[in-house]
């Protein structure tokens, strides 16, 4: 800022006083002159603090609608499905947004089950089983105990006097990953060894001992954890099944299936099937679109769309008057962003029916001030047809073929080009950066000036003024000498 003349004036002695010349104020009448630039780079700055405000408001708006359209480009934002079950406690049911609307049967005959096996009673934890190596292999096991292996290898575990107790065991056989879970259970009588597979037929278990007594198949030392559904008890069968492995049955639509798992995925898309005991009549299990959440995702554009539109309006208003202009009156820029979004709402998605290419025809209609307005009745038949609307709003480009893309994907691609750096907002935000960062380098070289010159007129006319107060003195001197006072 400029250093007010008082301020300087109070520096020097007495100015005018002697001489009657009002210093100060013929110093600030000569200042006002060389003050205009500067205030013209003071009102330049605050011209470009308000496009910059402006422009930031501008970006802000876009990244939102660009936000908007991103999320309603994704093809499942427009099939948000719900799922109910007529017997919840027998069949659950739950969707993704993949899913298809409609309604399934779902009928259990079998529960999937997990093997587990367990061993003989130990004295405790801390007891020894013996030392050698444990090989459990996964497989399936026939009525007759005949065992089939699976594909995944058999898994070796080394036990040693390290880790020879039931506790021992226990951990190694957990450390292995061997696909069986084990743990103890104690009660009155002692500890055992609990083996869990997970749940199927194909998670059968067989456990092989290499023990290191010589026997692999009696009961005593590690071969006690050894088991082969096809030996007989106490001879490689030393474990005993309380729980054989098994896979669900279970039919959709009439049409017999089995899982491994209780928890039922794959067989509808997007489905999700938990079966939690059997049945003796079929549950009903419906999927249907929520229509409430596309009209919200309409909503959701509608109003992220109307805010950018009245913003711009604000921003490019031109008053004849000057009293209401908006800050962006003169910036091509933002005057061509507003046409662009009319264009893009206009806009056609080709290979798609007439009757439903345009967000016209969805009941999405473009209003005389620029603003987006829902025609409902319009809108609540395209809602019937959420795949239209998914297609409309969420189509991918074909190609280089841009004419091909949903409505959202376009907003996204336009939006994230206009903000992202190199866009349009972004080169204009920058350039006004720059331009403050000149305005105030010049600001600061002018003031510099102002205050040099200031100094100088001060200097200048106090000298002036203590020459005419000498003057003074001496023509009254002269007068009193004389006899004329």
């Amino acid at each position: 800022m400029t250093t007010s003349l008082s301020s300087v004036s109070g520096t020097l002695s007495s100015a005018g006083v002697g001489s009657g010349l009002d210093v100060t104020s013929i110093v600030s009448a000569l200042m006002s002159i060389d003050q205009q630039p500067m205030t013209a780079l003071q009102n330049k700055a605050t011209q470009m603090q308000t496009e910059v405000s402006a422009l930031g408001q501008l970006k802000s708006q876009l990244s939102n609608l660009g936000d908007v359209a991103t999320n309603l480009a994704t093809a499942s934002t427009w099939n948000p499905v719900s799922a109910s079950s007529s017997d919840s406690s027998s069949v659950d049911v739950s969707t993704d947004n993949t899913a298809s609307s409609g309604q399934h049967t779902v009928q259990v005959q079998q529960l999937a089950s997990a093997q587990v096996l367990a061993s003989g009673v130990y004295s405790g934890q801390y007891a020894a089983v013996g030392t050698g190596t444990l090989q459990i292999q996964l497989g399936t096991t026939a009525s007759n105990g005949a065992f089939t292996a699976g594909s995944a290898a058999a898994v070796s575990i080394n036990i040693t006097t390290a880790n020879n107790s039931l506790s021992g065991v226990c951990t190694a056989i957990n450390a292995a990953n061997a696909g069986v879970t084990a743990s103890i259970v104690n009660d009155s009588s002692g500890a055992r060894l609990v083996l869990r597979a997970n749940q199927g037929a194909a998670n059968s278990v067989k456990i092989t001992a290499t023990d290191d007594d010589g026997n692999n198949t009696d009961s005593s030392g590690l071969s006690a954890i050894a088991f082969d559904p096809a030996a007989a008890s106490g001879s490689g069968q030393n474990l005993q099944q309380t729980q054989a492995g098994q896979d669900a049955k279970y039919t959709l639509d009439g049409v017999q299936l089995t899982s491994a798992s209780n928890t039922v995925t794959g067989a509808l898309q997007g489905v999700t099937f938990t079966l939690k005991q059997v049945t003796t009549q079929p549950v009903t299990t419906t999927m249907s679109v929520q229509t409430t959440a596309l009209q919200n995702n309409v909503n959701t554009f509608i109003t992220a769309y109307n805010a950018l539109n009245t913003l711009l309006r604000q921003q490019t208003q031109s008053d004849p008057t000057g009293q209401n202009n908006g800050p962006l009156q003169n910036d091509s820029g933002a005057i061509g962003v507003l046409n662009q979004m009319s264009q893009l709402v206009f806009g056609s998605v080709n290979g798609l029916p007439t009757t439903m290419n345009t967000l016209n025809a969805a009941g999405i209609t473009l209003q005389q001030d620029g603003s987006l307005a829902i025609n409902q009745t319009q809108l609540t038949a395209a809602l019937a047809n959420p795949q239209q609307l998914q297609q409309l709003f969420a189509q991918a480009q074909s190609g280089t073929d841009t004419t091909t893309a949903g409505i959202a994907v376009r907003f996204q691609t336009w939006a994230q080009a206009l903000s992202d750096t190199g866009g349009m907002v972004q080169n204009e935000l920058d350039s006004l950066s720059q331009e403050e960062k000149d305005n105030q380098s010049q600001q600061a070289d002018m003031q510099t000036r102002l205050d040099a010159t200031q100094a100088r007129l001060m200097t200048q006319y106090q000298d002036l003024d203590t020459q005419m107060s000498t003057l003074n003195q001496q023509m009254a001197q002269m007068k009193s000498a004389l006899g004329l006072t």
